[in-house]
């Protein structure tokens, strides 16, 4: 007789808190209590999962091995994030961390064992069933960021010809196999070319003898193995699909991208564009080991020492400006300040559009004038107060009413030209082929700088 719980999603939600706030606490209560840990797991994947990314590995996997059948444990990775899954299995026996993963979802699968260490990696395929191994090395050749990377190869299609009654009943037999991944089916030739797509209401409502190429919705939206994420994603949206089904470049039908697949590409692509946009890895989190940091995040510092160097020359010739009115040192950094986060305003906009794909080329220097006119009535506003505000300070200091002018003048200059490096930096890059979230914010930072510090004392040495 299977054990209840009283609250089945009240004690979910409780234990998953327990183990955010206390995960040594919460193990140590789930190992004690293994018929309320299974029964969670069969009826709340979800919180298991979150409950496992909580735990350290060698408790996660504890866990994991307990009396669970494979699809429940399959289940549960499947909604763990990949690196919290890999770091888990690491600490199992290759075997069993095989047959774990071959009751996944083979998308979800293919991108654990993408996360897995190159020993564990190799150890596991090994272990995995030919046809398994051969599936997810498949879909291990696609870029994580194409539609051949998000799809699952667990798809239902029916072959052209056959009628709706036919198809009723083959859909009961898929049924049980791909469960969730029935959102739609897909109606293909021979050669399992993609001819259209059938919805299950107009199936249900066909009289038993229609043809089903009478009722699918023929040339149905679909894209390639290589496509981008972003497009796939935009795809999605527009249409408001459950799914876009792949083909190959024979027009084969290979597989499917579902909603949430690509909801968690743009939040992928979004996390990847924070951490690309200041020099740190793309792929990095808080446990990468710190070699790999290291590695990653150095060389955009040695850039930023390097260009520290420049901007400090280009300041040495004004040199007997400041030291004749020292105030300006007090007020230069004021001035990079309000450039700096004008630039990273537009900055942050634009990539955040290219991310989720609501800025096609077509528009970016349209969107790019925008930023610049914001830049232009900000830097107004923003000159005017700063100008009053400096000429205040010159008062107290003593120092020539001038000073207003100059900083204003200055401000103005530096928060028109982050405005439009802002917007301009990623749009530059994407039409050079690049990553436009890569360090674009260390090329802004550039060039607020210099035309911050350099604007102000060029301005300063022309009238004081």
């Amino acid at each position: 007789m299977r054990f209840r719980l009283p609250h089945p999603r009240r004690f979910a939600q409780t234990v998953r808190e327990l183990a955010r706030r206390s995960p040594e606490e919460a193990e140590a209560y789930l190992d004690t209590h293994q018929d309320e840990w299974e029964v969670l797991v069969e009826d709340h994947p979800h919180d298991a999962a979150d409950i496992l990314e909580a735990l350290d590995e060698e408790g996660a996997a504890d866990l994991l091995l307990t009396d669970l059948d494979l699809e429940e444990v399959g289940d549960v990775l499947d909604e763990m994030r990949p690196q919290s899954a890999a770091d888990v299995l690491e600490e199992i026996d290759p075997g069993q961390a095989a047959d774990f993963i071959e009751a996944m979802e083979p998308d979800q699968a293919a991108d654990l064992v993408a996360a897995l260490d190159d020993d564990a990696r190799e150890a596991v395929l090994a272990n995995l069933e030919p046809e398994a191994a051969s599936e997810i090395n498949r879909l291990l050749a696609y870029p994580a960021d194409s539609a051949g990377g998000l799809m699952t190869t667990d798809i239902a299609y029916l072959p052209s010809g056959i009628s709706a009654g036919e198809s009723i009943e083959a859909l009961r037999r898929l049924h049980e196999e791909l469960g969730s991944n029935l959102q739609y089916v897909y109606v293909v030739d021979e050669a399992q070319r993609l001819l259209g797509v059938v919805s299950f209401r107009d199936l249900v409502f066909a009289r038993p003898g229609t043809a089903l190429d009478d009722v699918m919705v023929e040339d149905p939206v679909r894209v390639e193995t290589l496509t981008d994420r972003e497009e796939v994603t935009e795809l999605i949206q527009r249409y408001h699909l459950l799914a876009v089904p792949v083909i190959d470049e024979t027009k084969r039908l290979v597989g499917m991208v579902r909603f949430d697949e690509a909801l968690e590409a743009v939040q992928a692509e979004a996390t990847e564009d924070i951490t690309q946009m200041v020099g740190a890895g793309a792929e990095e989190g808080p446990l990468t080991p710190i070699r790999i940091s290291v590695r990653r995040r150095l060389p955009w510092i040695l850039v930023n020492l390097l260009i520290g160097l420049f901007i400090a020359f280009a300041i040495d010739p004004f040199r007997k400006t400041i030291e004749e009115e020292p105030i300006l040192a007090i007020l230069m950094p004021m001035i990079a300040l309000l450039g700096g986060n004008s630039g990273a305003q537009s900055l942050a906009v634009i990539i955040r559009a290219m991310a989720v794909g609501a800025l096609p080329r077509g528009r970016a220097m349209r969107a790019v004038r925008r930023e610049f006119m914001i830049g232009l009535l900000n830097g107004v506003v923003i000159a005017i107060l700063s100008g009053i505000a400096a000429r205040i300070v010159a008062d107290i200091a003593g120092a020539p009413p001038e000073i207003g002018v100059v900083v204003a003048l200055a401000v103005f200059v530096a928060m028109l030209t982050a405005g439009l490096a802002g917007a301009g930096i990623p749009v530059v890059m994407r039409r050079m082929g690049l990553d436009p979230a890569l360090a674009s914010n260390i090329f802004l930072t550039t060039i607020t700088d210099l035309v911050g510090f350099g604007g102000f004392l060029l301005t300063a040495t022309a009238l004081l």
